[in-house]
């Protein structure tokens, strides 16, 4: 990410937080709504991301596009956000997504619901990870975003805190060539990024015990400095022992990898 993207996200941070106070889920969904649509037009988003276009011009053409369909306050907020300087277009399309989300994780940490949140979006990338029928389903890009959405709906109905629904759908229809379980990934890490937590993806070959999590998560928490999220996948495939990974650090101590490297030490 470039340094002018970095700042510019920085800032349309700062200039979203007041809004947040009285923000709810419609607000989200709208920031969401802007940038898949300007993901979707090349001459919007050309017009936008442009850092020698006058701020006139791309309020202008937002009113026009969105003015009727959106709130004041996403409206606003949009206007903000493209007046920043942007290094590409798609660093614009990549803001609108991550601000929504970081509105939706604001929103579910006013409702003491974040960790809810971050349990229901990993329990629904396993459930599509462990079924290749689900994934061609969410993954077809020739099926029609309605009947998508009612796949949706249908499994997580009563399931999932409405925050969760909104990033579940959101990750189905928006993941733009991307598989629809590493967007609920991406979506995940950033709503525990507002928590100011890490992950830990901790993966054994069978399930742990309560008091083992607690052990495990409190020995990362120590060697972090901070609080971390874990999510827990078995795969018996490992054969034994634990693999975790915290910000792209893998620390694999499964007997699968000693055989492996005990192989190629005799090799």
């Amino acid at each position: 990410m470039a340094s002018s993207t970095r700042q510019s996200l920085a800032a349309a941070k700062t200039a979203l937080n007041p809004l947040l106070a009285k923000a709810d889920l419609k607000f989200a969904e709208e920031i969401f709504a802007i940038g898949a649509a300007v993901a979707s037009s090349s001459q919007l988003r050309s017009i936008l991301s442009d850092p020698s276009a006058e701020a006139k011009a791309k309020s202008g053409a937002l009113n026009a596009v969105f003015g009727k369909n959106v709130s004041a306050s996403a409206l606003e907020f949009a206007t903000a956000l493209v007046e920043l300087r942007w290094s590409t277009g798609q660093d614009l399309v990549s803001a609108f997504e991550q601000l929504a989300v970081y509105a939706v994780a604001a929103i579910a940490a006013n409702n003491k619901k974040i960790a809810d949140v971050e349990s229901e979006l990993f329990a629904f990338k396993q459930a599509v990870d462990s079924d290749q029928d689900l994934q061609f389903a969410l993954g077809d890009r020739l099926a029609s975003e309605d009947a998508q959405l009612e796949l949706v709906s249908t499994l997580i109905k009563g399931k999932v805190s409405e925050e969760a629904a909104v990033l579940i759908r959101r990750a189905v229809t928006g993941a733009r060539r991307r598989r629809v379980a590493l967007v609920l990934e991406q979506f995940g890490k950033q709503v525990s990024a507002y928590a100011e937590r890490l992950v830990a993806t901790v993966t054994v070959a069978a399930p742990m015990s309560a008091a083992q999590l607690d052990r495990l998560e409190g020995a990362l928490a120590k060697s972090y400095g901070q609080s971390l999220k874990l999510n827990v996948e078995v795969d018996p495939a490992i054969l034994g022992g634990i693999k975790v990974q915290v910000a792209g650090e893998i620390l694999d101590g499964s007997l699968a990898s000693r055989l492996t490297a005990a192989k190629l030490q005799l090799a």
